[in-house]
């Protein structure tokens, strides 16, 4: 994941409304969002196992994982960080390259932050935010501010379910300290690199709702993911 803009008004019907892109090497393999785990769906890296995003209806929670950076030289095989958003978290960070964990409830956000030397953990205030590969709001997205919030009851197709937020990851340009398109596309070491996947996560007290789509762009196709009835 190397995107993650995030609304938190812990007084709105929907106190958590998240929109995310995974940037990452095109031909690595990867599982579509699913219980791939007891209680928890995402989408699975099939290298390392693990998630780059994952939902707890239950909770409800939403975790999201960005790379850090910039990336730390080599040292050797490293745990893979995908089992981050899988709780529960190691007690020992040191041998894990650096990454931005974004945890979500309908009461908190936070974000842990690993640079591999020093943890820092940042409560996030209600808002808009932006959190990329070089940290919590050193960017703005100006669609963010001026995207309406929705009301995504489940079961509602995307477009209508989502309003502005659907075009939000449609493109566009961040602007700050490290000023760069929304959706990437690019070759790195003679392999092409781009944004393969986007999501949209919305959590309230008694629900939650999952939206997914590969090839993020203008015309891309988004389906919401089942998730188990939480409303109580």
């Amino acid at each position: 994941m190397c995107t993650v803009l995030l609304r938190f008004d812990p007084a709105a019907a929907w106190p958590v409304l998240l929109a995310a892109v995974r940037d990452e090497y095109l031909a690595r393999p990867w599982e579509p969002p699913a219980e791939h785990w007891p209680g928890r769906w995402g989408g699975r890296d099939s290298t390392g196992g693990g998630t780059w995003l994952a939902v707890d209806p239950a909770g409800p929670v939403v975790t999201a994982l960005l790379n850090g950076f910039p990336p730390l030289p080599p040292l050797g095989d490293r745990p893979t960080r995908g089992t981050l958003p899988l709780a529960p978290l190691p007690e020992d960070f040191s041998g894990f390259d650096a990454f931005h964990l974004v945890r979500a409830t309908p009461a908190s956000v936070t974000v842990l932050s690993w640079n591999g030397a020093d943890l820092a953990h940042q409560s996030l205030p209600p808002g808009d935010h932006v959190i990329v590969n070089q940290g919590v709001d050193v960017n703005t997205f100006a669609p963010l501010h001026a995207a309406a919030s929705p009301d995504p009851v489940p079961g509602r197709p995307t477009a209508d379910a989502w309003g502005d937020w659907v075009p939000l990851l449609a493109g566009g340009t961040f602007t700050g300290a490290a000023p760069r398109p929304l959706l990437v596309h690019r070759e790195v070491d003679g392999l092409e690199y781009g944004s393969g996947s986007a999501s949209l996560v919305a959590l309230r007290h008694d629900a939650a709702r999952y939206d997914f789509a590969t090839t993020p762009g203008p015309t891309t196709t988004w389906h919401e993911i089942p998730l188990p009835s939480t409303l109580r």
